[in-house]
């Protein structure tokens, strides 16, 4: 509608533009003061019409039926000057005449066609008139290229032909313009709908991606499940969406996990397969629309349904490899509201969120199986200490010759089954400990706040003398900053844990070597690092360190007996009290474990 303003800008000046040229250049006989009158009304109204555009942008709520209104009041007054312009520069035979066809094109842009139609006609009407009323004498003729002598005005034939010419090409254009303008609007309206569904379908396939990040972002079966439900009520645009999972048996489908529903229509029951044939249709593999809860059959609660506010569902099944895992459902509160589009999205969401939830279920179960093992290692070393306890004791009994002298050949025999024994008891005492971390023990346990620097200075005097004996320089190196370096531990744990770091610097350096313990705090982080010069670890086993029960090929040859668990107990541990474990080493030159501590300055409640 601006534009239509500022283009009678343009036609105002012209018509007191052409005025001047006419009178002044040309010198034509003109009644030059109606027309420069008729240049400023233009003006004049044009500059209202703009004061009243400015006034409705600025109007909040905006309607459109002030702005429509307006449109029709400028061309009726554009109608009205241009029957003015016409007759004061010679009725029919003006040449201003054809400009009522730029607006008859305008108008069929602007307005229905309808209004268009109706602004043709309304044209026509102004130009017979005039033609009419200027043959009757009613209204004078104004001669502007002629003279008395042509007097055209008066031929009935002329004034017919060009009445008959000018209302047959107003209707012929406003057809022509109107029609191509409901050609083009109709395109833009299905341009306008494509994009929207492609703008829809991009969304959800953008959500659809986002449900299967968000899923496979975890493996706990519950987090997956709450992500799951609140994506798609999210996608899908509705109130709630429920994962309902089948139970062993087979026989009903619990709730697993619900977004946007109340607790009321949560715990109102399982859906027991028997009574609802809804659900066993769903779990044969097929999406179904319920379109309105209250007159459908096949529920099992349309009643707690309709209460909830529900009124309309859509399910799909959730299959596994190995058969049906349950079903998803989305809840409207609308009737009719899922589309066939919704059907096939959600049925999409179902099949990715199947595979998150097997994969959750797995991992649950593999975690079971672990546990289960851990347990039945924790049982199985524990009864076995006790005998083991007693041969060892019984063997240093017949050592110490309480049960008389023994041979030469006798005491070797003992003394080798009394090596295995300490060796099969260091063993079990392993086996205990990675049994007890990965178990319920390690949960009950009760953490204390530990002196790490205190720690590790009872560990480093414990081995100055078997570092002596083997000739080894054992260096111990802290540097508290402001204070003790306190974590959250057992002390048994940290004890293990610099034991098995310091043993095993000392045992894989030979004489002469080097085993430094340093201890430094920044900001609040304790590291502890062990180093030796000792015989290094091969490249290739550098991964393989932390599994249970291996060792490196040349610990192996330089050690005969291990056992191989002690490093993975010190992961685990380190691990259990929020720290971290890394490893460098080369071979024939030494290598260096560092370990890192979150600083605790008191335990939480």
């Amino acid at each position: 509608m601006a534009w239509l303003i500022n283009i009678r800008w343009l036609a105002g000046v012209g018509v007191l533009g052409a005025t001047w040229v006419a009178d002044v250049l040309l010198r034509l006989t003109l009644p030059v003061v109606p027309l420069y009158l008729i240049g400023v009304a233009i003006l004049l109204y044009n500059a209202i019409f703009r004061f009243i555009l400015n006034r409705l942008l600025r109007a909040e709520p905006r309607d459109l039926r002030p702005f429509d209104f307006l449109t029709k009041t400028q061309i009726g007054f554009d109608w009205l000057a241009m029957t003015a312009l016409i007759h004061f520069s010679g009725g029919l035979e003006s040449p201003a005449i054809f400009y009522f066809f730029f607006h008859n094109i305008i108008a069929a842009i602007l307005l229905s066609r309808r209004a268009t139609y109706f602004y043709a006609a309304m044209a026509a009407l102004l130009v017979a008139a005039v033609g009419s009323l200027e043959y009757a004498g009613i209204l004078p003729h104004l001669y502007v290229l002629g003279n008395d002598a042509a007097a055209l005005y008066r031929n009935p034939f002329f004034v017919i032909g060009v009445v008959f010419f000018f209302v047959t090409t107003m209707f012929v254009s406003a057809y022509l313009a109107s029609t191509l303008n409901a050609r083009l609007r109709k395109r833009e309206a299905q341009v306008v709908t494509l994009s929207q569904n492609l703008l829809n379908a991009l969304t959800r396939l953008q959500t659809l991606y986002d449900v299967a990040e968000a899923v496979n972002s975890t493996l706990e079966l519950e987090q997956v499940l709450d992500r799951l439900v609140s994506r798609t009520a999210s996608a899908l645009g509705v109130r709630a969406c429920s994962i309902r999972l089948l139970d062993e048996a087979g026989a009903r489908l619990y709730v697993a996990a619900t977004y946007g529903l109340s607790g009321a229509y949560v715990k109102k029951g399982d859906l027991m397969l028997e009574q609802n044939p809804l659900a066993r249709e769903v779990l044969s593999g097929k999406t179904i629309t319920v379109a309105d809860v209250s007159t459908d059959t096949r529920l099992q609660y349309p009643t707690a349904a309709v209460a909830e506010g529900i009124r309309s569902m859509l399910s799909a099944p959730l299959q596994g490899k190995k058969g049906s895992l349950g079903l998803i459902r989305a809840y409207s509160t609308a009737v009719n509201h899922f589309t066939s589009e919704d059907a096939d999205f959600l049925t999409a969401i179902a099949r990715e969120g199947s595979i998150a939830i097997e994969n959750a279920m797995a991992f649950r179960a593999l975690g079971q199986v672990d546990e289960m093992k851990s347990k039945f290692v924790l049982t199985v070393t524990h009864e076995l200490r006790s005998p083991v306890s007693v041969v060892r004791s019984l063997l240093r009994t017949m050592m110490a010759g309480y049960v008389g002298a023994m041979t030469d050949a006798q005491r070797d025999i003992v003394t080798r089954v009394l090596h295995r024994t300490d060796f099969l008891q260091t063993l079990i005492d392993d086996l205990l400990d990675l049994a007890a971390g990965k178990s319920e023990l390690a949960v009950r346990e009760e953490r204390v706040l530990v002196r790490l620097d205190e720690a590790v200075e009872r560990v480093v005097k414990r081995f100055e003398v078997p570092a002596q004996e083997k000739q080894i320089r054992l260096e111990w190196l802290c540097a508290r900053g402001d204070g003790p370096t306190t974590i959250s531990a057992t002390n048994e744990s940290v004890d293990r844990i610099l034991n098995n770091l310091v043993s095993n610097a000392i045992k894989y350096t030979p004489a002469g070597g080097c085993v430094s313990v340093a201890l430094r705090a920044s900001g609040n982080v304790a590291r502890l690092e062990v180093s030796d010069t000792g015989i290094g670890i091969p490249e290739d086993a550098l991964p393989h360190l932390f599994e249970e029960f291996y060792r490196a090929p040349n610990a192996k040859a330089q050690v005969k007996e291990g056992t191989g668990l002690g490093l993975a107990i010190t992961r685990d541990l380190i691990t259990r009290y929020g720290g971290q474990i890394t490893v460098q080493s080369k071979v024939g030159r030494g290598t260096t474990f560092a370990i890192t501590f979150p600083i605790v300055a008191e335990l939480s409640a």
